[in-house]
């Protein structure tokens, strides 16, 4: 019997213009995931108070899926130098409990356990607590769940074996948290991105570009950072940031590609 050979599926972010965790999600939807299949895997985790759209925009000319996520918190907000955009948080136990008990499949909860880990012992480091005892603020809130689950989710939907990712541009300045007002980028970013030793660059821009979210997605799941790899290109897709800056299309770009596989 000859053994058949399974291509395997990539993505590639392109986050020159920086991430977010609705940004990234929106993406995967453009370049073709399920609707459905994320929206019912969302409802696995068996929570209400939310309703999602995704939406066609512009940013810079460039045509692009939008993500708006709606939660009793009010609007999903990132790329914002006012307000953190988020209400209510939670404490990494709870979530590690939610996804445990939640109905999604393999790859999709440990993939998105995984993100989950990764920030809380980042955020313990910072400051000096038990990594299950964080309280996540902006990644613990009920949009950023949805983002972090959805995205796993959207992948599994694609059927993605490998991820990538571009470097990640910053802004500087000013972020406003549920600690005060902190640097920017934040540090709970700045740690991810340090931690995993992820590219980056400046963009001339107050924006919190690179959210505590979108940051956690791509340190955590990426397997390296740097150009697009070789493949075959079958879909791309461009999710929308909230901001639509002038002179900037504030999007994540997203290239599906095939290369070749293992033999099972």
């Amino acid at each position: 019997m000859t053994d058949e050979v399974h291509p395997i599926r990539s993505a590639w972010f392109n986050c020159h213009a920086g991430v977010a965790g609705d940004m990234t999600l929106a993406a995967l939807i453009d370049a073709g995931a399920d609707t459905d299949m994320v929206a019912n895997t969302i409802a696995g985790l068996g929570v209400d108070g939310y309703a999602m759209f995704f939406e066609r925009v512009q940013r810079s000319g460039v045509s692009a899926t939008w993500a708006n996520i709606v939660t009793h918190d009010g609007l999903h907000e990132h790329d914002h130098d006012e307000t953190d955009g988020h209400g209510l948080h939670r404490p990494a136990r709870e979530i590690f409990a939610l996804l445990d008990a939640a109905e999604l499949p393999d790859r999709v909860r440990d993939r998105a356990r995984t993100v989950f880990e990764r920030l809380a012992a980042v955020e313990g480091a910072i400051h000096d607590i038990d990594p299950a005892d964080v309280e996540l603020h902006e990644v613990g809130a009920l949009d950023s769940i949805i983002d972090v689950v959805g995205v796993c989710a959207a992948l599994e939907s694609l059927d993605i074996d490998q991820i990538y990712c571009s470097s990640i541009g910053l802004g500087s300045g000013i972020v406003n948290t549920a600690h005060g007002q902190l640097p920017h980028p934040a540090p709970a970013t700045m740690a991810l991105l340090t931690e995993a030793g992820a590219p980056t660059h400046g963009l001339d821009t107050t924006l919190e570009t690179a959210t505590p979210t979108g940051a956690a997605l791509m340190t955590t799941l990426a397997s390296s950072f740097g150009p697009m790899p070789g493949g075959t290109s079958h879909a791309v897709g461009y999710g929308a940031g909230t901001a639509d800056p002038p002179g900037r299309a504030n999007i994540v770009q997203v290239v599906i590609t095939a290369g070749a596989g293992c033999a099972d």
